[in-house]
């Protein structure tokens, strides 16, 4: 959505002179400087400067980038170099399908009027323009340096993280190549129905821009064992695992990562979730109606378990994550008259203080110790 341009152009027989070439999108502008030559051997060299410039405006794609570019152009080669920064951007895939036409529209063409698809197939025959099919492609020779600042972010499948680091684009033989390690920042990733904070998350590119490798580590925040879930090979075939430290079986980390606790002694709907939770790979990216309530209410966590002992009562808890080491919760039992609200604040991996205040007035300092 580009505005306010401002062209002032010098021609003089077979050369021509950029003196004035501005443009604005969003809150930044572009600029554009250089000369051409027009005669038998065509050639144009031109400078290109960014300032906050919004390359993209969409409400799910927004990029907006600064930087110094400079294009080189004649009847064989296209070169690009430049080193550019990303301002501030988002990229958000959480919905995935094209849009469409609602049941009740219906095209109507006019007679012998072929469709917008069958016209740009014709006119991107041969046949149609046998006076550019001879002409060779321009070889493009493109080098450009991209940082990504730190005001991108991605959202989608899960994934909500903020993106860093240094990247560098070429184009050896003429295909797109990408080198450098994208690292994934103050980022969640939501799999078996809980959000898990991302304490590793690496994308690294050494060629193709389809085949970057995955090394991406997240774990279930506020329980006394680490516990997550390890992402690694490419987009295309990513390969997806289970972990714990110290190492349990597939069903303890199972459990830990969805209930919070071991195995022992699980009962009969708990074990139920653990199954459905163990499909969740095969679920696609589409939310559930929980999570999307859960994220209505602004809330982290809405669960609803049955109590030990042999009155078994139903409670049902909330919670909130209010940083990477606060966390607040209320519980109530659907038979109480009163709930309890707790305020967790994490020391260290194994040391957490407690403040519960409700039917038991309490301040805990848990220290847990494990052994084999």
């Amino acid at each position: 959505n580009v505005s306010e341009g401002d062209v002032a152009i010098h021609l003089q027989g077979t050369r021509a002179r950029i003196e004035r070439f501005t443009a604005k999108a969003g809150n930044g502008s572009l600029k554009l400087e250089g000369d051409a030559s027009l005669g038998e051997a065509p050639r144009a060299v031109l400078k290109v400067t960014a300032e906050q410039f919004q390359l993209l405006g969409r409400v799910d794609r927004r990029i907006v980038a600064s930087g110094l570019g400079r294009l080189q152009l004649d009847a064989k080669t296209l070169a690009f170099d430049g080193q550019f920064g990303v301002d501030e951007g988002l990229i958000d895939f959480t919905r995935s399908d094209a849009p469409s036409l609602a049941d009740d529209v219906t095209v109507v063409r006019a007679k012998d009027l072929p469709s917008p698809a069958a016209a740009a197939s014709a006119a991107a025959s041969p046949t149609a323009a046998p006076n550019l099919a001879s002409a060779p492609p321009r070889e493009v020779a493109l080098d450009l340096r991209v940082k990504l600042g730190e005001k991108l972010r991605v959202r989608g499948r899960g994934l909500d993280a903020g993106l860093r680091g240094d990247l560098r684009i070429t184009s050896p033989g003429g295909r797109l190549a990408v080198n450098g390690t994208v690292q994934a920042v103050d980022g969640t990733y939501a799999a078996y129905g809980q959000k898990l904070v991302i304490d590793r998350g690496l994308i690294a590119f050494s060629g193709s821009v389809d085949t970057p490798r995955l090394d991406i580590e997240a774990t279930r925040p506020n329980i006394d064992t680490r516990v997550g879930v390890v992402i690694s090979g490419t987009p295309a075939n990513p390969r997806v695992r289970l972990f714990s430290e110290p190492e349990l079986s597939e069903i303890d980390k199972l459990s830990w990562l969805v209930m919070g606790r071991a195995s022992d002694g699980l009962g009969r709907t708990d074990t139920a979730l653990l199954q459905r939770a163990a499909l969740a790979l095969l679920a696609g990216e589409g939310s559930s109606p929980t999570d999307q309530l859960t994220k209505a209410l602004g809330l982290d966590d809405l669960s609803v378990r049955q109590t030990d002992g042999a009155v078994r009562e139903t409670v049902i808890a909330l919670g909130k994550q209010l940083s990477k080491r606060w966390y607040v919760g209320y519980e109530r039992g659907l038979n109480a008259t009163t709930g309890s609200f707790q305020l967790v604040y994490r020391l260290a991996q194994r040391f957490t203080l407690r403040a519960q205040s409700g039917d038991d007035n309490s301040l805990d300092l848990i220290w847990v110790w494990r052994w084999r």
